[in-house]
């Protein structure tokens, strides 16, 4: 080793320049596999990081001791590793960009390197040193030395060409990425490039030598931000950890030159060595209480905003905390909830929150890629790490940050979309593991207010259940008394009706010659028949309560009978109310004629079908076609069973009036009627209907309706007896 002052400056610069990218290169790059775990993309960058560690140190012993043939031989050493560099830099770009398709021109590189490298300890590659301009001993090229460059060039150039094509293909955060890694690899390779010349004589120094560190930090940077690492604390511990190890060797390096004593050089550096851990955690401690005591706190504020979510019962209340704390506490731009509706069912948006911006409309089926990606992967997911096709299918107006799935036992609940921070940081690994444990007890909270729903639900039910439970007791006593004054009503009002017809007979020229006693006769007898019309409703109401009402005949009598006889049966009634000798309908059977059932229910409720068919051609008839319309009308009401592997379908369906869009979702409920008031309609039929289908046969039943175009009324009912069925029976 030489005395410092017989050194040139830039040659003191070049030695340590090469010591700084060594210890930094294997720092970050230890770090970076670390901090990104078994990420294939970190450990390339890990393989690269140790290659140029080894040529820059190669290079930093050469020159430290400068003197033959020690010099030569890390010199040799130095290119042999850097011989690999090219190789690994396209191997880490190819698993950034996801090219699988480059494989032999990988191998290829990969065999040409450790030529290359074997022949370095050879005169092939560097054949001697010699003193230069600036340095003390300066390495000669061999023969091979033009193809060394050569290998440099073109998997260097090949690279940043995948790079920054893939650069123009993408967007958002992986374009930022990339820009950071080929920005680098400009100013890494390029300041190599500049030891070139003196290889040759050409008196240009090494300057950007120099500058080579610095590409190590921009990778670093697009790396770990990548990996979803606090990039500001990664370079801040990078740095922190640099500058305290740098001290400790630079001081003693110094030292050695200005004394030129090898041994109080060595014995300065283990005694700096001993206290420098002790001061790197103590100033890392106080680095990151400063610059994390932003995400610190917000991170407080989620916890117990997610210890104290079990408290809230009500849903939608639940829906806005999660999505008002999260948006509020971490200063995100915009956040949104979707959750499974029920099993099976899509998961919606239930609430977003964005500062005042318009909320979109988000649909996502159960088996949407998106909803199997993040059941797979059960972690939240960085919205540039999804796969392409993923991220086109997440519309929102704004860009998307991070997906934090959420998880009741195996089920994916629901998930919540966050948009970037305000202040544009990353999400850290700290604030997924956060998310994570709020994510885990909304899930439970939101499950808890389901129970809670579903439990008021119940009540109500059993409320229900008891209220017609105590009808069912009262009904025969109470119809009984009702139906009394009923028939007194009704016998009252026809014998009025007489009375005033036996007027009409006997008095005719009464009648005729008083115009006043004939209008009051007439509005005598408006009233009579109103008063029967009225008991004959009155009459079908009660009727109706008490079909179900009665609880001893829907908990027995379940058989199988004849559908074809169910419907002559309702057809033979419906021709006597509406006094018709001809019932426009056609019967179709798909499959066998046998259904499974209470024969008294299931006829009541092909009857109302029927009835409600028939009642809507005549609605349509008498009010809303003309003479030329009614000459060219077909009235048509169709009931057609057909069945699958479970369950008995009837599709009763009608080319009458059809049901108004807003009246759809009425058509079940009690006392509600569309007919007109002149029809016997009670808006208890359907009403009765629907619960004998469901609550009674365990079946379904729905409607399919287009206003002045007809209704399909559609019911279902299971073929084989349920168990509930079979205890009854």
């Amino acid at each position: 080793m030489n005395n410092i002052h017989d050194l040139h400056l830039m040659e003191v610069m070049y030695i340590f320049s090469s010591m700084l990218t060594g210890l930094g290169s294997i720092a970050l790059g230890v770090f970076a596999v670390i901090a990104g775990k078994k990420s294939s993309v970190n450990i390339r960058y890990f393989l690269m990081s140790v290659c140029v560690a080894l040529w820059s140190s190669g290079l930093f012993f050469c020159h430290w001791f400068a003197r033959l043939p020690l010099s030569l031989y890390w010199n040799r050493f130095g290119h042999a590793a850097a011989a690999f560099i090219p190789v690994t830099f396209f191997h880490f770009i190819l698993v950034l960009v996801k090219r699988t398709d480059k494989k032999k021109i990988l191998l290829l590189g990969y065999g040409a390197s450790f030529l290359i490298a074997l022949s370095s300890f050879t005169t092939l590659l560097i054949r001697d040193m010699r003193p230069n301009a600036w340095f003390t001993l300066w390495p000669q090229p061999g023969i091979l030395y033009p193809a060394f460059i050569l290998l440099f060039g073109f998997y260097a150039v090949y690279s940043f060409a995948l790079g920054f094509q893939r650069y123009q293909m993408t967007s958002g955060f992986q374009r930022e990425q990339l820009k950071y890694i080929l920005v680098g690899m400009v100013v890494g390779f390029g300041g190599g490039a500049t030891n070139y010349p003196l290889f040759y004589d050409l008196k240009i120094p090494p300057v950007g030598n120099f500058f080579i560190f610095s590409y190590i930090l921009m990778y670093a940077y697009a790396i770990l931000r990548y990996r979803l690492m606090d990039v500001h604390l990664a370079v801040s511990r990078t740095t922190l950890g640099l500058g305290i190890y740098t001290l400790v060797f630079g001081i003693p390096f110094y030292a050695g030159f200005v004394t030129d004593s090898w041994m109080f050089s060595t014995s300065l550096a283990v005694i700096l060595a001993i206290p420098a851990p002790f001061m790197y955690r103590y100033f890392r401690g106080r680095t990151e209480r400063i610059l994390l005591a932003e995400q610190r706190h917000y991170q407080r504020v989620l916890l117990r905003a997610a210890s104290g979510m079990v408290r809230e019962h009500n849903l939608e209340k639940l829906y806005r905390l999660v999505v008002y704390v999260v948006k509020k506490a971490v200063k995100i731009r915009w956040v949104a909830l979707c959750i499974r509706d029920d099993e099976g069912g899509p998961y919606r948006l239930k609430n977003f929150r964005n500062g005042g911006g318009q909320r979109p409309s988000a649909e996502y089926p159960a088996e949407h890629p998106l909803l199997r990606f993040l059941d797979e992967k059960r972690e939240p997911v960085v919205y540039e790490e999804l796969p392409q096709g993923l991220r086109r299918s997440v519309d929102f107006p704004e860009k998307v940050g991070l997906l934090i799935p959420s998880f009741v036992e195996d089920r994916l609940l629901g998930f919540l979309i966050l948009g970037e921070k305000m202040n544009g940081k990353a999400y850290s690994a700290d604030d997924i593991n956060v998310f994570k444990i709020l994510a885990h007890q909304a899930a439970l909270s939101i499950e808890n207010c389901l129970f809670f729903d579903e439990f008021k639900k119940v009540q109500e039910r059993i409320f229900t259940a008891e209220k017609l439970a105590s009808v069912g007791g009262m009904a025969d006593g109470v119809a009984h008394q009702i139906k009394n004054r009923l028939n007194h009503f009704s016998v009252a009002a026809g014998e009025l009706k007489y009375e005033i017809q036996d007027v009409r007979e006997k008095f005719p020229e009464m009648c005729e010659n008083e115009p006043k006693i004939a209008k009051s006769l007439d509005y005598l007898t408006d009233i009579a028949e109103s008063l029967i019309d009225n008991v004959k409703r009155t009459d079908g109401v009660i009727r109706g309560i008490l079909s179900f009402a009665r609880t001893e005949e829907k908990e027995t009598f379940f058989s199988h009978f004849s559908f074809t006889e169910t419907v002559e049966l309702s057809l033979e009634l419906l021709k006597i109310k509406h006094q018709v000798s001809h019932f426009p309908l056609k019967t179709n059977i798909l499959g066998g004629d046998m259904i499974y059932g209470v024969k008294s229910q299931i006829m009541e409720a092909v009857y109302n079908l029927l009835d409600n068919a028939y009642e809507a051609i005549q609605d349509k008839m008498n009010y809303h076609l003309d003479e030329t319309q009614k000459k060219e009308f077909r009235p048509q009401v169709r009931i057609e069973l057909a069945e699958n592997h479970e369950m008995n379908k009837i599709t009763v369906s009608d080319n009458g009036i059809g049901i108004k869009t807003v009246d759809r979702n009425k058509i079940f409920a009690p006392f509600f009627t569309t007919k007109s008031s002149f029809k016997s309609g009670t808006g208890i039929g359907m009403y009765v209907v629907k619960r004998m289908v469901e609550e009674n046969h365990g079946g379904r039943i729905w409607c399919t309706s287009e206003f002045m175009e007809g209704t399909r009324m559609h019911m279902e009912l299971p073929k084989a007896p349920s168990s509930e069925n079979e205890e009854r029976a």
